[in-house]
């Protein structure tokens, strides 16, 4: 049901978007790597792989942009525990190839960096994701890294996307703009040449890495 969508993108936030099809609008639940494919191309075209959430009286979408990151999507839901907030959360501070690699490497530690997870819900995630991580990583060939390419943004609006998508994943605003000022500085000193083409995406990331 829902197994994807294809339409206008007419909104885009920091983790969701809005795809109109056929006249309705769709509130669409996305991680950063997605939001980095769809960038600010308001207007066009889009096609998303989604997943329908039905909690009791709650039906939420997500749209991913490659089916890889869904099935990990899945696989994580599939844990006690792990809900759509912090499956959410975890693509969004790793790759999928990151995350695969970590949990087929039992690498409890990696994990807890995702916000939301500590050190028994990270165990549980190797126990009972590991072999189904393997298995996928075999089908991605590690070449599926499900993060997409990062639109040319200057360094004010990366600023404000990754402070806005960080409060909306629960930090406070003091903190996630502290976060993201020393996610810029490191990816700067790490290689200054490179400063231009620094993403919103790559700072999320590097921020939610050291939380």
């Amino acid at each position: 049901m829902y197994h994807h969508l294809r339409g206008k993108l007419v909104a885009l936030g920091s983790l969701n978007a809005v795809v109109e099809t056929a006249g309705v609008g769709w509130d669409v639940q996305i991680p950063l790597s997605t939001r980095a494919l769809l960038g600010d191309s308001l207007g066009d075209e889009v096609f998303l792989h989604t997943h329908l959430l039905v909690r009791e009286d709650i039906l939420k979408l997500f749209g991913f942009s490659t089916v890889e990151e869904r099935a990990l999507f899945r696989l994580l839901l599939s844990v006690s525990g792990t809900g759509p907030k912090i499956a959410l959360q975890a693509l969004s501070a790793f790759s999928v190839a990151e995350l695969v690699r970590d949990l087929s490497s039992g690498d409890v530690d990696s994990l807890k960096r995702i916000k939301g997870v500590g050190k028994k819900l990270a165990e549980r995630l190797v126990l009972e994701l590991r072999e189904k991580a393997e298995v996928l990583m075999l089908d991605l060939g590690m070449s599926g890294s499900g993060a997409g390419p990062v639109v040319d943004e200057t360094s004010g609006r990366i600023h404000e996307i990754a402070i806005s998508a960080l409060v909306e994943l629960g930090f406070s605003a003091k903190d996630a703009r502290g976060r993201v000022e020393t996610a810029w500085q490191t990816l700067s000193e790490s290689d200054p040449a490179e400063e231009a083409s620094i993403g919103a995406e790559e700072v999320i990331r590097i921020a939610l890495k050291n939380y």
